[in-house]
């Protein structure tokens, strides 16, 4: 099953679990998906594959599922998921709504329901009853799967915790919140944004210890300039251009442009953003606009989001400008090979070495001494 991206996205594109205005989106989905071979779809953005994404909870547990690496897609091979989910054909929709007269001139929400009840029988092995809860619709375009998918997110709270994979593919088990944090990193990015979503939910209720952000952040609390970056503080992505890269609220990553500079001794160039950017609350340099003379190598972005939304920046898009001052007289000592020199010549994003800027923490100066 499938629908028109143009259709779906017809006022706007947003990034994450949508919850407002769904019967709108549900309305588009009865009214305009049709069936297509997946074969077709699997690889163009034009269309959207419908997905029933399924979060199961038991007594403040949820189904945490791995897929292993003899997983069919490849592509999600040794991927956490907290999401049961899959496609759905027109056989599927024939099952499922054997008692209906058409798909087409039923409810959103009832659909919806039995297409997960469709999917979590098919998917799952479960001994008991179960309440469904329709939270919204998720769109993520952040990596090749999400840009065709389209998730319809439904919450089963189940009654037993009798629940095992059918799949041989696939291991699962029921997990507190926290301890599924454990494993974010290695989550796929539709599990993800639901697990935040229902972090945030949770912090909202109240029932939320407050221990989850420090699992998911590594074993760290804080970051010691002293002894620099732990290990698993930041994640590189490659980009190609035109691949799109979401920048949640209040996140921060860094970047390299396209272009190198290669500044003379007696040239300071200083990085600006751009004015549209800025009103979106997107920062292109946090502190760090100053490149001193005889810098070389690819100028770094310190990018950060500022505003309410996820921001979709794209590898190649216009984001920065230079301006440069020429100084009274070439300085003596260059960038390039100083004391200072930590980052020249690098073409990609290096993480901070704040560790090996010289110590300031004693507060003792030299003095000549007294002959």
């Amino acid at each position: 099953m499938v629908v028109k991206r143009s259709d779906l996205f017809f006022e706007n594109v947003w990034h994450g679990l949508e919850t407002q205005n769904l019967q709108k989106y549900l309305t588009i989905i009865v009214k305009k998906h049709r069936f297509l071979p997946r074969s077709e779809v699997e690889s163009d953005p034009n269309w959207q594959q419908i997905i029933p994404y399924l979060i199961f909870e038991n007594q403040g547990k949820i189904f945490l599922m791995r897929r292993k690496s003899s997983h069919t897609d490849r592509r999600l091979s040794n991927l956490y998921s907290i999401g049961i989910g899959g496609h759905i054909d027109k056989e599927d929709i024939i099952k499922s709504t054997k008692s209906m007269k058409s798909t087409r001139g039923t409810k959103g929400n009832e659909l919806i329901f039995n297409w997960a009840k469709r999917e979590f029988e098919e998917e799952i092995k479960y001994d008991g009853q179960y309440i469904a809860n329709f939270l919204g619709l998720l769109n993520d375009d952040s990596n090749d799967v999400g840009r065709v998918h389209i998730g319809l997110v439904v919450k089963l709270t189940g009654d037993s915790p009798k629940i095992t994979v059918r799949d041989e593919h696939k291991s699962g088990k029921l997990v507190g919140l926290e301890e599924a944090g454990k494993n974010y990193k290695k989550m796929e990015t539709w599990s993800q944004i639901v697990y935040d979503f229902l972090v945030a939910k949770m912090k909202k209720a109240g029932d939320f210890s407050g221990i989850l952000p420090d699992c998911r952040a590594g074993t760290y609390r804080f970051i010691d300039t002293n002894r620099g970056l732990p290990d698993d503080a930041m994640e590189e992505i490659n980009l190609k251009v035109g691949d799109p890269f979401i920048l949640e609220p209040g996140a921060f990553a860094i970047a390299t442009t396209q272009e190198d500079l290669k500044l003379p001794n007696d040239i300071i160039g200083r990085l600006e953003g751009k004015s549209s950017l800025a009103r979106l609350g997107i920062l292109v340099h946090s502190t760090a606009a100053r490149f001193d003379p005889g810098w070389n190598g690819a100028p770094v972005l310190e990018l950060g989001n500022l505003g309410p939304k996820p921001a979709i920046l794209y590898c190649g898009m216009p984001i920065c400008a230079f301006t440069f001052e020429k100084l009274s007289a070439p300085v003596k000592m260059p960038y390039a090979g100083s004391r200072s020199d930590r980052y020249s010549g690098s073409k990609k994003p290096v993480p901070s070495k704040i560790e090996k800027h010289p110590s300031t923490s004693s507060g003792q100066v030299g003095r000549r001494k007294k002959k």
